[in-house]
C-alpha cells in the first residue's frame, strides 16, 4: 500500500494554547500506512561469498547477511592516487564510514596508445582491488567504456578517433574495441568476484548513457565539439552487458547512472541518482531543489528511465565537493554535504554514494595532459571529504557522523517509509520563511527530519516547536515548555517512539549518534545540537529506576523527562523491570564530530579525538595536523595501551566512563628555504629528513592570482586554480624528488581591467589594467602520526 497524506493533515498553530503558550507550533497527524515491502526488479541479483556473508535487494532496501542495509559508497579513483599509499586511504575511507569503494577504470589511462596496456604502479587494478578486499570493503567497478569522470575525451582514448565508426553506438567497430578493453579488465580481476571470496559486488556499465557527453579534446579545434551521449538506449546497454559477461565478468548486480532519463535495463541493473547544488555547468545557477523534501521512491527528483517504485532509492552521486573549472569555482561547505545527506535519507535514500569521496591527481599521459579542458591538468581534489594528497576535510567528519547513525539505526530505518506534508510540497527553493521537515516512520515510530540548509541563500536561525500525533502518542519536540533553535546552515534527525533496547523513547531533541553492547549492556550514544537543549522523554512503564550524574530527571504523567549535561563526561543509566541496563551518552556537537566506533581487544569502543584516526589490525593509527600534543578518550577502557618511544602520555585520566590518554610528541619546526626569484614564483628547498613522529609535511599556500602551478624539477606535481581557498600540496609522495630539487610554485596573474582585441594582419590582444600575483603566505605544517597498541 502507498503511504497516505490527508489534506487536512498537517496545521500550523498560531494562536496559544495550554500546552504550547504562546510559541508558533507545527502539529502533525501521523496517519500514514507502512511501506509495502516486496521483491521489485533486483529480486535474486545478490548472493554469497565463501564465508557465508550475503548481499540482496527489496524494492525499497539493500539487505546483507539478511537485515536491512543502509550502506554508504565513497568514490575514490586508484588511478588518480600513489599506489605506495592506498592502504592508507582505504582504512581513512573505513574509518571515515565508507562500506562500499566505487572506482572509474579509466580507458585512456590504461591504453593511452593503441595496443599497448599499463596495469601497473597508479594503475594496478588488480592491487587496488585486492586491498579492498583485504580490509573488507566491498567494490563497485565503474567500467565505462565511457565515464567521463572529467577526463580527456570522458576517458576514451584519443586513438579511437582516428577510425571512422561512431563511439557509444552498437557500431560493430567501436564494439571491437570495447570488447577488447573489457577482456582485460577481466584479466586484471579473475577470481575476485563477490561468490569467489573477493570484494566486487557490482559493475557500472557506461556512464549517463542517453543523457550526456564529453567535451571532444582529442578533436583540438571547436569548444563546442562534443562526444555523443549516446544513440542505441537500452539495446546498447544490455549488448555491453552481453560483453561484459562472455568476457568473464560475474558481479552479483550491474549499475547505471539512472538520472536525466538515462538508460536504464529492465532488469538486474539497479538505478543510481544523483544529486549535486554547486553546479559549474549551470550558468547563474539558481538555489537548488536538492533541500527539498520529496519522496524520492514514488516521485524522483527528475524524470527517469524506469519505475522508480521497482527499486530501491540510491545515490551514487551525492556531491562530497565539486571539481573547481577555470569559468565556474564554486565552494562546498560541509554544511551542503551533511544537509544533502540527511534530506535524501528523509526522502528515502537507502543507499548513500558520494561523488567524490577521496579525491586525487590526473596523471599525465605520454603524449598529453588527462584532463577535460576548462579543468586543471593535474588535480582533482574536488572538495573532496579526503583530497587531493590525503588532505582531511571539514565534510570527513559529518559524513563519517551519518555513517555511525547508519550502521547502529539502518536496519530499523531502511523499511520505515517517507511521509512528507502536503504543505512541503510547495515550498520552493527560495523559501527562507518555512521551516523545512519530514519523516520516515513505521508503524509510528521512527525518525524527525529538520532542514535549514539551502544552497547560494543564507536561511536564518529560527526557533521551532512540533507534534506529532502518531498512533503510539504524542511525540512533541522540546516537550518541555518553550521552543529549540535551529541554527542557520544545519541539518537535524530526531527519534520518536524509538525502541532502545527495551525501553521506550517517546522523543528527544538530541540526535543518535551510534548504539553497541558493552559486557552485555546496552551503550546509546546521541549529541546534542547548539541551539537545542538536551532533553529525553522516556516511557516510564518499562524503567525501574534511573542513575543521572548531572542534571535533572522529572516523573510525570507516565513519563520520564530528563535534561542531561552534554559531554563525554557524564551520561545516565536506566535500569529497565527485566533487570536490563541502558547506557546513554549525551555529546557535545564537537565530540561527536570528532568519534569512531572500532572494533579493539575484542570489543567494540568508542573513541573520540582532536586527532583524526584509523584502525590498522589491534592499533589506533592517530594524525594530528600541526598540534604536537592532542588528547585521545576511549570507551570502554582498555586496560592498557602503549604507544612508540617518541611519544609521552603526559597523562591519564579517569572519568565517569571514558579514559582520557593525552599524547605529547616532539615538536618539529620543518626546515625550509624560500626564495622569490620575480613576484610571482617561488622556489621552497625543503629538508626532507623527518623526525620519525612526523608523517607528512603539507604546504599551505595563500595567494593572490589567477591560477598556479607546481613542479619539482621538470615535473608538474600539481596545479590549483584559486577559489578563494587555501592551496594545500602533500609532500609525503614526492619526498625522495625533494632530496635533490625544490619545489617550485608560479603564480598566473589575475587580470583587473580591459583587453584590446583587434586583427593586424595577425590577431593581437592588448590588456591594460593591472596583472595581481602574488603570494601572501607560504607555510610547512608537519602532520604527526601515534600508532596507539591496545593490550
Amino acid at each position: 500500500m502507498k503511504d497516505k497524506i490527508n489534506a487536512d493533515m498537517c496545521k500550523h498553530i498560531n494562536e496559544p494554547d495550554d500546552k504550547f503558550c504562546s510559541h508558533r507550533c507545527i502539529r502533525f497527524t501521523l496517519e500514514a500506512e507502512d511501506k509495502l515491502i516486496q521483491p521489485g526488479h533486483m529480486e535474486g541479483y545478490g548472493g554469497y561469498n565463501t564465508r557465508g556473508e550475503s548481499y540482496d535487494f527489496t524494492n525499497f532496501y539493500m539487505m546483507h547477511n539478511d537485515k536491512p542495509y543502509i550502506p554508504v559508497v565513497g568514490e575514490f579513483h586508484f588511478s588518480r592516487f600513489a599506489y605506495l599509499q592506498w592502504e592508507e586511504e582505504l582504512l581513512k575511507m573505513k574509518a571515515g564510514g565508507v562500506h562500499i569503494v566505487a572506482t572509474y577504470i579509466f580507458w585512456n589511462f590504461h591504453e593511452e596508445q593503441e595496443g599497448e596496456f599499463n596495469w601497473s604502479g597508479n594503475l594496478n587494478l588488480r592491487q587496488f582491488v585486492e586491498l579492498c578486499g583485504k580490509h573488507e570493503l566491498a567494490l563497485i567497478l565503474r567500467i565505462g567504456p565511457f565515464c567521463h569522470g572529467e577526463v580527456r575525451n570522458g576517458g576514451l582514448p584519443d586513438w579511437l578517433f582516428n577510425y571512422a565508426f561512431e563511439v557509444r553506438s552498437n557500431d560493430e567497430g567501436y564494439l571491437f574495441y570495447a570488447k577488447r578493453f573489457y577482456q582485460e579488465i577481466t584479466r586484471q580481476i579473475e577470481g575476485c568476484f563477490y561468490q569467489d571470496g573477493g570484494p566486487i559486488i557490482g559493475i557500472q556499465l557506461e556512464n549517463e548513457y542517453m543523457h550526456a557527453g564529453a567535451p571532444m579534446d582529442s578533436w583540438g579545434y571547436s569548444q563546442d565539439k562534443y562526444i555523443s551521449s549516446g544513440r542505441d538506449g537500452k539495446e546498447h546497454m544490455e549488448l555491453l552487458r552481453r560483453i561484459a559477461e562472455n568476457a568473464g565478468m560475474k558481479p552479483m548486480f550491474y549499475t547505471a547512472t539512472a538520472w536525466g532519463k538515462a538508460a536504464v535495463p529492465a532488469h538486474g541493473t539497479l538505478p543510481m541518482l544523483a544529486g549535486y547544488a554547486y553546479t559549474p555547468w549551470v550558468p547563474n545557477q539558481p538555489p537548488s531543489g536538492e533541500y527539498l523534501f520529496r519522496d524520492l521512491h514514488l516521485n524522483p527528483a527528475e524524470e527517469v528511465d524506469y519505475d522508480s517504485k521497482q527499486y530501491p532509492a540510491a545515490y551514487c552521486e551525492l556531491a562530497g565537493g565539486m571539481q573547481v573549472s577555470y569559468h565556474a569555482r564554486p565552494v562546498v561547505d560541509a554544511d551542503s554535504v551533511e544537509a544533502m545527506t540527511i534530506v535524501k535519507l528523509a526522502n528515502g535514500s537507502n543507499m548513500v554514494g558520494y561523488y567524490m569521496y577521496h579525491g586525487g591527481s590526473n596523471p599525465i599521459g605520454c603524449k598529453t595532459y588527462m584532463n577535460e579542458r576548462g579543468l586543471p591538468k593535474v588535480t582533482y581534489d574536488y572538495q573532496a571529504p579526503l583530497g587531493e594528497f590525503g588532505r582531511i576535510g571539514e565534510s570527513y567528519d559529518r559524513i563519517r557522523s551519518l555513517s555511525m547513525f547508519l550502521e547502529a539505526y539502518g536496519e530499523q530505518l531502511a523499511p520505515m517509509g517517507c511521509v512528507v506534508s502536503e504543505d512541503q510540497l510547495t515550498i520552493a527553493p527560495e523559501n527562507t520563511l518555512d521551516l523545512r521537515w519530514s519523516v520516515r516512520q513505521r508503524s509510528g515510530a521512527g525518525f524527525l527530519f529538520i532542514n535549514n540548509y539551502q544552497d547560494h541563500i543564507q536561511m536564518p536561525a529560527r526557533d521551532i516547536r512540533l507534534e506529532l500525533l502518531t498512533s503510539q502518542g504524542n511525540a512533541i519536540f522540546p516537550y518541555e515548555e518553550g521552543t529549540m533553535q535551529l541554527n542557520s546552515g544545519k541539518a537535524v534527525i530526531l527519534p520518536f517512539h524509538l525502541d532502545l533496547g527495551g525501553i521506550k523513547l517517546i522523543s528527544a531533541t538530541v540526535q543518535p549518534l551510534t548504539k553497541f553492547q558493552v559486557k552485555e549492556e546496552l551503550t546509546a550514544v546521541f549529541y546534542a545540537h547548539e541551539g537545542m537543549t538536551p532533553e529525553y522523554v522516556i516511557d516510564a512503564s518499562s524503567v525501574a529506576s534511573v542513575q543521572m550524574t548531572a542534571g535533572t530527571v522529572r516523573e510525570q504523567d507516565g513519563k520520564y523527562v530528563l535534561h542531561p549535561v552534554a559531554g563525554k563526561n557524564d551520561g545516565f543509566s536506566v535500569s529497565t523491570m527485566d533487570g536490563k541496563v541502558i547506557r546513554i551518552v549525551t555529546l557535545t556537537r564537537e565530540e561527536a564530530l570528532q568519534s569512531y566506533l572500532f572494533e579493539l581487544g575484542g570489543e567494540k569502543r568508542l573513541v573520540i579525538s582532536s586527532s583524526h584516526i584509523y584502525q590498522q589490525n589491534e592499533q589506533l593509527i592517530s594524525t594530528s595536523v600541526g598540534q604536537s600534543e592532542f588528547e585521545v578518550s576511549i570507551y570502554p577502557a582498555p586496560e592498557r595501551i602503549t604507544a612508540p618511544e617518541y611519544t609521552i602520555i603526559s597523562r591519564m585520566q579517569q572519568q565517569q566512563w571514558f579514559v582520557t590518554y593525552t599524547l605529547q610528541v616532539c615538536v618539529y619546526q620543518p626546515e625550509v628555504e624560500i626564495n622569490y626569484p620575480k613576484e610571482h614564483a617561488a622556489s621552497l628547498k625543503i629538508n626532507t629528513c623527518w623526525p620519525e613522529q612526523v608523517h607528512d609535511l603539507f604546504v599551505e599556500i595563500d595567494y593572490e592570482g589567477d591560477v598556479a602551478a607546481a613542479y619539482i624539477h621538470q615535473q608538474l606535481l600539481t596545479d590549483h586554480i584559486q577559489y578563494g581557498h587555501t592551496w594545500n600540496i602533500g609532500l609525503k609522495q614526492s619526498r625522495h624528488l625533494l632530496h635533490d630539487h625544490a619545489l617550485r610554485l608560479l603564480i598566473t596573474p589575475l587580470r583587473k581591467g580591459k583587453t584590446e582585441h583587434f586583427v593586424n594582419q595577425a590577431y593581437v590582444e592588448r590588456f591594460h589594467g593591472v596583472e595581481l600575483g602574488r603570494f601572501e603566505h607560504i607555510r610547512i605544517v608537519p602532520h604527526y602520526r601515534v600508532a596507539l597498541k591496545f593490550s
